[in-house]
Formats: structure tokens, sequence, C-alpha cells
């Protein structure tokens, strides 16, 4: 009887806190996602928006795939249809039909949004996200200066977040504002034509909005760029050109791939990116240094850890760490693909005699053993794989 009591004690007295509270309790929360309006009126608040949009879109070494990380490094299914990994798999071999989203078929396709709808992870509540900041921004009392810094990162974000999306899916709904997470809000879907347009518009735009900023600098770093706007917008037309969406080959698309490409470069040597060179790359200490160096200018769209343990904003880079030999400091030890060992030239600069991977290159005249197929190589070859007797 007492715990009763109790209980109805409890339940009395939280609903006397509730009905007492201010009326406009459940106003001030309508966002969904905690954040007041007001933080967008003074820099530092609306800086703090963008940088947690940073931390939610872009890949975490110790991710999972299956959501908001277009690759993880892993042979897994997706990383093998990507340059990140060689092989020929579900989601590019055509003798393969893609089933259901679940359920223990072989053909069942990985789920990009994690079978999960929470806001921080479903990939259109990072969009929602976005979009929120782009209205709050745009509607705050920052100068027109500090907006356009801030709304370009924005517009880039939302133009990754469908760029990764659309790779999976093709045409997806297009959402550009605030919706209320309710069913009346339900939006069709677009096409992938219609998701291409929306990409590059919004990428033109963050080119157009961080042009004045030009190069980041000290603990600003790794922010994008409108070097990096117009370098995505030259992948995404690429993508839209690919055999995946242009069956039909058409050229024009191409054309289009190559022209964005080619436009972007001298922004992105004005942005400060460039080839990386020591001046001496002895035995390939350049292109090793190179993977060493934090402020890297070939690194024009980077995802940044640092050494947190306990903080929401931790992100360790465990992955390198896994992929070394066991019987150094690593656990994981991924294992290196044929294709990918045959990439790497010979000591002379060919190809090796049995690699068909690429063709623009002569054989070499050092033969390759199949047994020791670390002999004879490239220095950069040294600079990348482990196998018996490298320190």
């Amino acid at each position: 009887m007492k715990n009763k009591i109790k209980l109805l004690s409890f339940a009395f007295v939280a609903t006397m806190a509730f009905t007492s509270c201010s009326d406009t309790f459940l106003q001030e929360k309508r966002n969904y996602d905690s954040t007041n309006v007001e933080v967008y009126n003074y820099y530092s608040g609306a800086d703090g928006r963008i940088r947690s949009l940073y931390a939610k879109t872009l890949p975490n070494p110790n991710g999972d795939a299956a959501w908001n990380n277009p690759s993880t490094g892993r042979p897994d299914v997706q990383s093998r249809s990507t340059e990140e990994y060689s092989g020929f798999d579900l989601f590019v071999d055509p003798r393969k039909e893609l089933t259901a989203l679940s359920g223990g078929d072989d053909n069942r396709v990985p789920s990009y949004f994690h079978y999960q709808m929470q806001n921080t992870v479903n990939v259109y509540g990072r969009i929602r996200d976005i979009n929120d900041a782009i209205q709050g921004i745009s509607g705050g009392k920052l100068s027109q200066e500090e907006k356009d810094q801030l709304l370009g990162q924005a517009y880039f974000l939302r133009a990754w977040c469908y760029y990764n999306i659309v790779k999976w899916y093709g045409g997806i709904p297009i959402v550009t504002e605030v919706l209320e997470p309710v069913e009346s809000t339900a939006v069709l879907r677009s096409s992938t034509r219609e998701c291409i347009e929306l990409m590059c518009n919004d990428l033109d735009q963050a080119a157009e909005m961080l042009a004045a900023t030009g190069a980041w600098t000290g603990n600003n770093w790794g922010r994008v760029t409108s070097g990096t706007a117009l370098a995505l917008k030259g992948r995404v037309l690429l993508l839209w050109a690919s055999p995946i969406f242009n069956r039909t080959n058409d050229k024009t698309r191409w054309d289009a791939a190559y022209e964005a490409i080619k436009a972007s470069i001298p922004v992105l040597n004005v942005c400060g990116y460039g080839l990386y060179t020591r001046g001496d790359n002895v035995n390939g200490s350049d292109f090793a240094a190179m993977f060493a160096t934090i402020t890297n200018p070939e690194a024009v769209f980077v995802s940044l850890c640092n050494t947190a343990s306990t903080d929401n904003e931790k992100k360790n880079n465990q992955w390198e760490n896994n992929i070394r030999p066991r019987n150094t400091l690593g656990s994981g030890s991924y294992e290196a693909s044929d294709m990918i060992v045959d990439m790497f030239p010979m000591a002379d600069g060919k190809r090796p005699t049995i690699s068909d991977t690429y063709t623009k290159l002569d054989r070499s005249t050092y033969t390759y053993n199949s047994e020791f197929p670390f002999e004879n190589r490239d220095p950069r070859f040294y600079r990348t794989f482990a196998f018996p007797g490298v320190r």
C-alpha cells in the first residue's frame, strides 16, 4: 500500500510541475532539436551550430558505413564499390539483383538509414539540422560577411548529405526547408536529375559565399572552402556521367564533369591546395610524410580527429591502428587485395608484367615474382604495405 501511495504522490507532483510551467513551454521546444533561434544572432553561437553539423555529417573512422559514413575503409560491400577498395560486389555487379531492406537475403540492401529514425542518426535528421541553420542564420542579425561565411559551409554540407544518399538510391525526396515532423509534411521523391541540380546549385552557392574567406588557417584548418565546393561539384557531375546513371553514355555529361573539374583547379590553388612536396622524396619519403602532415595541401576535404576520450566531440582515429599488423601495435591487420598491390609500378616506373589493372604504362623489365610481390617495387610501395621483414 505504501508503494502505491508513493507512486500516486509522485504522479501528482509531476502533474503539478508540468501544469505550473510556462504556457510557452512546448512552443519553446518546437524545433525538436533544442536550438534556440537566438543562437543565430551572434557569431560564436551560429558558428557552434555549424561545427556541430561537421561532427554529424563527416565520416567517423570508428563508425558504421551503414549510416553517416561514406566509407570506413573496411572491405565491406560499400567500400568495394568505390575507389577506396577494389572488388566487384553487390552494388556494382549487374548479375545481382538488390532485394529487401531486411532479412537474411544475401542481396539485402544495407540501409543508409541504419534502420533508425533518431534525429542524430537519420540522414534526413541531419539535413533538417542543416536547413534549420540555413534558415536561422539567414534571418539572424549577423553581418552579411559573417552570414556568407557560415552559410557557405552549411550549403556545402547539405550537398554532401544528398550526394551520399543519391549514390545509394538515385532520386530521393528533396527537402530544403525545416518541416514539422508530422505525416502531412510528406515529400514526394524527386528524379535523380533534380537531385543533381540541387547539389550543383548548393555547391555553386557555397563557392560564391566562401570566395571571400579563401584558405582557412590555424584552428579553422579543415573547414570547407570555395575550392572544396567546386571540387565536390565536379565529383557530383562525374557520378551523373557514370554508367550507373548515364545508361546511354551521353557524352555531354562527361564534358560537363570535365569542365567543372578543370574550373575548380585555379580556385583550389587560391585556397592553398596543391601537390604535396618537400623537395627530396628520397625513397618515397614525401609520399610517406604526406599522410602524416596535418595541413597537407592535397587534403581538399577532410574529417579531422582529436584526442578527446569522453566528451560528445570524441572522434578518435582507431582505424589506422586497426590496419597495422597484429604483431605491432595494431589489432586488425586488414589485408590488401592483389589489385591494389599491382597498381604500384615496379622499380623502373613501369607496370608489373602480371598486371592488367592499368595499361597506359609499358610492362616492366623486372621479373614479377607472385610469391614475393614486394621485390623491386616503386619506393611508394614500401611506404604503403607491411610484409615479412619490414620494420
